[in-house]
Order: C-alpha cells, then structure tokens, then sequence
C-alpha cells in the first residue's frame, strides 16, 4: 500500500557559491534563511524548505560502502506559486537584479510562467495562477 505524500518537504540543490546562491535565494527571491551552516543553507518556501548544499556537503552513510554524497553536476528544475496579480511585479524584481528570464508566457487558463536561472544554472519558474490550489486532476490521472 503507498503513504500519501502531503508535499514536498525540500528540494535540494548543489550550489557551487553558497554565499551566491544565499544572496540570490534571500535576497532576489525572498526566501527566508531558516538555518545556516558552513557547508549548507536551508531556506523557508512555504511550508516547506530550500536546501543550498555544497558538493559533496550532504550524505548518507551506506553500511560497507562509501557514504552517497550530494556532488552536482546536474541542472535542475521547480517551480514557484505567485498570485497571477504578481507576475509584472515579479518580472520588475527580476530585471532589477539583472537576472535573465524566458517568457512571460500565458496557458489557456491564463496561468502565467516565467522562466529563469539561478547563479548556478538550476532553472527555476514563476507560475502565475489566480489560486495556489492544486490543480484539478488530469483525466484518467
């Protein structure tokens, strides 16, 4: 039997500057820090976390094996909610930080998205929508 899943707790994501990514993630995008360590940061998104690691920070001990380690390499991709209402400003927030950005674009439910990159090239998203509900159920999902 599955163990419904709530939400995501935290996305983890190997950083190469963590001091960067902290004054990208605190300071462009407004995530509260929640904890900081040497090797790691976890920032506040919602009710659930950011974790910014350093390469190999993060790991997890295997018994008669080397531990597996967080080491990058990777883009990455996820999604942010913000009110429809907020996409210009956060499009001015963006452009006031100089970071780049794709779109905006707009769905058929007039769901804006806006795509952009953080400094380590994980590639992040905006997605505008008039609730931060979940979204319906696919057909046959």
């Amino acid at each position: 039997m599955t163990v419904p899943i709530k939400q995501i707790a935290e996305v983890a994501l190997v950083v190469a500057d963590l001091e960067r990514s902290v004054r990208f993630y605190h300071g462009v995008l407004g995530l509260p820090i929640w904890d900081r360590q040497p090797d790691h940061a976890t920032l506040r998104l919602g009710n659930g976390f950011v974790g910014l690691w350093l390469p190999g920070a993060w790991s997890l001990p295997r018994p008669g094996n080397e531990p597996l380690r967080l080491t990058g390499g990777s883009r990455q991709h996820f999604n942010f909610y913000i009110d429809n209402r907020d996409a210009e400003a956060a499009l001015a927030n963006l452009r006031a930080h100089g970071v780049s950005y794709y779109g905006p674009r707009a769905n058929e439910r007039g769901e804006v998205h806006i795509d952009f990159e953080d400094p380590d090239g994980h590639l992040l998203e905006y997605w505008g929508r008039d609730s931060v509900d979940p979204p319906p159920d696919k057909d046959g999902a």
